[in-house]
């Protein structure tokens, strides 16, 4: 130390205890600044992992959730693209059934067997007062059409 100093100490003995308490108290308090700041940037370090963590937690689950959505899409595409093929299957059946009961063998045979009826040897049609109006409207006894067929074999008139 200085002669100052020590003759400043030694003139006012108290005063070199106060400097000496002053000086503690602002290295404690410097100290527990620093433990402070320890702790809070534990406090964010640990804040940030969690954060990170609580992040990946969630975007793990959401793929692991739209995974289990896509599978059960899938399965549920599956099943109606099953349906669909046994839909086509008795639609395939019903046009089988359909051409076999409009087949004109089969009408035929229906006819003969449930209905008794025969098969007629010639056309035969009845005159109806339409039928007669037309042959007259035509002329020369002829129907309609047979007239319009022998119009155009004679040249249009």
């Amino acid at each position: 130390m200085s002669l100052a100093l020590e003759w400043k100490n030694l003139s006012s003995p108290g005063r070199g205890e106060e400097v000496r308490r002053r000086e503690e108290k602002r290295r404690a308090e410097h100290l527990r600044r620093k433990q402070k700041e320890r702790v809070r940037r534990t406090r964010l370090f640990f804040l940030s992992f969690l954060a990170i963590a609580l992040f990946l937690s969630g975007v793990l689950l959401l793929s692991i959730f739209l995974h289990v959505m896509v599978v059960q899409n899938e399965i549920s595409l599956r099943e109606v693209e099953k349906q669909i093929e046994l839909e086509r299957r008795r639609q395939d059946t019903f046009r089988t059934e359909i051409s076999s009961l409009e087949s004109p063998g089969r009408i035929e045979k229906e006819a003969v067997e449930k209905l008794h009826m025969v098969q007629a040897a010639a056309a035969d049609y009845l005159e109806t007062t339409a039928y007669r109006a037309a042959r007259e409207r035509d002329g020369e006894g002829m129907p309609g059409a047979q007239a319009m067929a022998g119009d155009a074999a004679q040249g249009g008139n």
